[in-house]
């Protein structure tokens, strides 16, 4: 009985810590956000997210977002390419490249999408209409990843 109970005892602590510990002790989830303004008062914000690393594994996963928003901040529509890269220092490479879209905004919808890899980027293409209007807008969502593994 004692010998069962310390049994017991010691997968409890085994799988408290397993189960309690990130998957990734050593890194952080870093967003980094710019603006460019309209004329009409409306804007594109992009944003990159990506997993900020400590070890010496050379590969980097992220996204990058283009959110069409108007002058309120609501969006209307947005394109996000996500990508994957191996890095060494001197060259990088995408190694896998998928995009996601959202058309929130009354009277936008999204009319086409692909995504695509080549060389050291991963890219999107979306096209929304303005459904009143029947005008298209198109955005390029372009991930890129230098040799040491930053992303842009």
């Amino acid at each position: 009985m004692k010998r069962l109970l310390t049994l017991s005892l010691v997968a409890t602590l085994i799988f408290s810590v397993i189960f309690c510990l990130p998957v990734n002790a050593d890194g952080n989830i870093k967003t980094d956000t710019s603006i460019v303004y309209l004329d009409n008062g409306d804007y594109i914000e992009t944003s990159i997210t990506y997993f900020e690393t400590n070890s010496r594994v050379a590969t980097k996963s992220g996204s990058k977002t283009k959110s069409y928003k108007n002058s309120a901040g609501a969006v209307m529509w947005s394109v996000t390419v996500y990508g994957t890269f191996t890095y060494n220092g001197t060259t990088s490479a995408c190694t896998s490249a998928s995009h996601s879209t959202t058309a929130p905004g009354s009277n936008w919808s999204i009319k086409s999408v692909s995504s695509r890899k080549s060389g050291y980027s991963a890219i999107a293409d979306a096209t929304a209409t303005y459904i009143p209007t029947s005008t298209n807008y198109s955005m390029n969502v372009t991930l890129f990843c230098s040799p040491y593994g930053i992303l842009s």
